[in-house]
């Protein structure tokens, strides 16, 4: 490749010359493509619909999108906003003291009252992020699945806790688990209007609508929390949905 010359050496004036226009010609370029990509930022801001977007606000309210995981997760960083969005949501919610208890810690905890299908039993207190995500994926999973499916919906969803002072599987070592944390939760199944329940033990593998619906709201669940493990992932989870949002991100 020949070198880079300088245009006119012998004329200073005009090699001056040569590189303000180049100079000016990016910071034009530069200045059309912000312009570009804000024109873009505008239309989508219109015409996409906010739960696709990350910087439009998490509500309740909107539908599951691309974006939601994204969103609950930095709001659930922020206690205050945390709360507000529960709060404006319509969730009623106790808090729950921190506590502290070797690598056991419970920290922005609280406990989910009311405003949508009640946990049973109802001592679950979580971190705010989880019970976000939860009142989330309750709202706009949970519950059209179970209309999707039954024509009806839920009235109480059946878990076998929130906070555990373990290590992951119960084990003496290794990984603490997100239990410890007060930062998960183990779904077992789903108590619908007529009386009838859904267990993920006895109808994971159902060809009906009880295995649609846990199916649904597993894969819905993956588009909420940062894990979730299911009868798919491994024995240990043939009879719940693992839940949480301080793991590594997977879905199974």
């Amino acid at each position: 490749m020949a070198a880079y010359r300088v245009p006119h050496p012998d004329k200073p004036h005009i090699a001056h010359h040569a590189r303000r226009q180049t100079l000016a010609a990016r910071i034009v370029g530069f200045v059309l493509l912000w312009i570009l990509v804000a024109i873009m930022a505008l239309v989508a801001d219109r015409a996409i619909p906010g739960q696709h977007l990350p910087w439009k606000k998490l509500t309740l309210v909107d539908p599951v999108g691309a974006a939601t995981k994204v969103k609950a997760a930095r709001a659930g960083a922020d206690p205050a906003a945390c709360r507000a969005i529960l709060a404006a949501g319509g969730i009623d919610y106790a808090e729950t003291p921190a506590s502290s208890n070797n690598w056991c810690v419970v920290q922005d905890a609280l406990q989910i009252k009311s405003g949508m299908a009640p946990l049973k039993p109802a001592d679950a207190p979580m971190t705010c992020k989880e019970a976000l995500a939860v009142a989330l994926w309750e709202r706009q999973v949970v519950q059209a699945a179970a209309f999707a499916e039954f024509d009806q919906a839920v009235i109480g969803i059946d878990h076998y806790g929130s906070y555990s002072c373990r290590r992951i599987y119960g084990q003496t070592e290794g990984p603490v688990s997100e239990h410890a944390l007060a930062n998960a939760l183990d779904v077992a199944g789903f108590r619908l209007a007529d009386g009838t329940s859904v267990s993920v033990l006895n109808d994971w593998n159902d060809p009906g609508p009880k295995g649609n619906f846990l199916h649904r709201v597993r894969d819905g669940a993956c588009k909420v929390f940062l894990t979730v493990l299911s009868p798919d992932y491994n024995a240990e989870h043939a009879n719940h949905f693992h839940l949480d949002m301080g793991g590594w991100p997977k879905c199974s």
